[in-house]
């Protein structure tokens, strides 16, 4: 068991070190300083940040609700 596990690691480094090495980054990626790159980046990352903005904003609103029902029943 042991023995696997040692052997899933090594591979598993191996692999994440030789990698990098064979792949390049998409071409937009290298030119950073052109507009039309620098958009592209800003527009991943506020696709990225958009699920995390509307669940925090709806979980938010059913943790306030949920706690100033629970502060009304007490008093």
């Amino acid at each position: 068991m042991l023995q696997k596990m040692v052997l899933t690691i090594l591979i598993t480094t191996l692999i994440i070190v030789i990698l990098p090495l064979t792949l390049e980054a998409c071409p937009s990626c290298k030119n950073l300083n052109e507009p039309i790159a620098r958009g592209f980046n800003w527009s991943v990352m506020f696709m990225m940040a958009m699920p995390f903005t509307v669940f925090g904003i709806i979980g938010g609103s059913v943790f306030y609700t949920y706690r100033r029902a629970n502060r009304d029943l007490k008093t």
